[in-house]
């Protein structure tokens, strides 16, 4: 059954209709919790020989299908530190040198060093970023780039960083023992939690009750402080045509949670739909406010309005329209259907690199947007 909300609005009619099919998206994975098995994952092998030694990580000759990737069972140790992080997250800076101090203590103790292994995960970072934190933090732990936020996504998209997993290897799986969020000040306390995950009984593990309040920080921090009718409002804004008049606007439910706006304009005698994408992610950092936008596209994929909700820079301070007029000029024109990669010294707006990154991955995954209107018939 659906709900048709009337609102006239400057003499334009807009009709706001609910879904309960999915587009696109698959169901959002759930955040990873202690007594949780890591998911298989593959990360890139971008690692240097030492590194790749250090985790113990079999020869690229002898690894047949897996030469450009490495999963956490190919890591030789019976508990594994992963870290994510953000090279712009000022906890992350912050957390560098405690985790280095906790990496020093562990390698010299002779019962753990061969045990226990540390291994970073840039998220929303490439190549160039996660060497270059390395460097500057003095980092003495492997660290591989996700500038896709793939990894990140894997273990449900937690909403912060540093987001620190103790697994371990057991003959059941890759089991989360514990689970650090945000910055940990004392090295005491990393090591406590080390000997702790060291020292549980893993059946205990999972039967343990999951615990939820990850998923509730997240929520709380994607809440949009917008009614239904300011959205509408706001959706009609970014779809005005200079040449044409909405005549009406629809709005379908994706399975994200987040808006997918059609929108029928009339030009002249001729009708054709522009899409309105509602996209609302959590920050990278345990300190950021989320980021929540409309992107506008045509039936051909282009993208011809960036309409900011709530954008943010260093210090959680919105962007000015300088920076939004940048980050209009940036995606305008652009393709959904051609994914590119993000180039932080490119296509970053100075002092919310991380927001920038979330905006333009959020664009990239859009052209699955565009296949689902595709194969529902909204686009020819």
């Amino acid at each position: 059954m659906k709900k048709i909300v009337l609102i006239i609005t400057m003499g334009i009619l807009l009709i706001y209709s609910f879904s309960l099919k999915a587009l696109d998206a698959k169901e959002e994975t759930r955040i990873i919790t202690p007594g949780d098995f890591f998911p298989e994952f593959s990360f890139p092998r971008t690692l240097s020989k030492q590194d790749e030694e250090y985790l113990g990580l079999p020869q690229k000759f002898l690894s047949w299908g897996k030469k450009d990737t490495f999963s956490l069972k190919d890591i030789k140790g019976d508990l594994i530190v992963l870290e994510y992080l953000n090279k712009y997250c000022f906890s992350c800076q912050l957390q560098a040198p405690i985790m280095n101090q906790v990496f020093s203590k562990v390698s010299s103790d002779m019962r753990l060093k061969d045990k226990v292994k540390f291994l970073g995960v840039g998220a929303g970072n490439n190549q160039r970023e996660v060497e270059s934190f390395r460097e500057e933090k003095k980092v003495a732990f492997p660290i591989v780039p996700d500038p896709k936020f793939l990894a990140y996504e894997a273990i449900g998209d937690p909403g912060a960083t540093p987001f620190t997993l103790f697994i371990r290897k057991t003959e059941a799986g890759l089991i989360v023992a514990q689970v650090k969020v945000g910055l940990t000040k004392e090295p005491e306390k990393i090591l406590h939690e080390i000997d702790q995950a060291w020292q549980t009984d893993w059946n205990v593990l999972l039967k343990q009750k999951k615990d939820r309040g990850f998923e509730q920080t997240k929520a709380q921090k994607l809440f949009l402080p917008y009614t239904e009718s300011e959205i509408l409002k706001k959706v009609q804004e970014a779809m005005l045509h200079p040449e044409g008049k909405v005549l009406k606007v629809t709005k379908i439910e994706l399975a994200d949670g987040e808006g997918l706006f059609i929108g029928e304009i009339e030009q002249g005698k001729k009708k054709f739909y522009l899409f309105a994408k509602l996209v609302s992610r959590a920050p990278t950092c345990d300190i950021c406010h989320a980021t929540h936008f409309i992107f506008t596209f045509n039936e051909q994929g282009m993208i011809l309005n960036f309409l900011p909700l709530q954008v943010t820079k260093k210090n959680n301070l919105p962007w000015d329209e300088k920076e939004i007029e940048q980050m209009k000029k940036r995606l305008v024109g652009r393709s959904i259907l051609q994914p590119v990669d993000f180039d932080p010294q490119v296509d970053a707006i100075s002092s919310a690199t991380m927001t920038t990154a979330l905006i333009v991955d959020s664009i990239n995954k859009a052209k699955s947007i565009y296949e689902g209107l595709k194969n529902k018939g909204y686009i020819k």
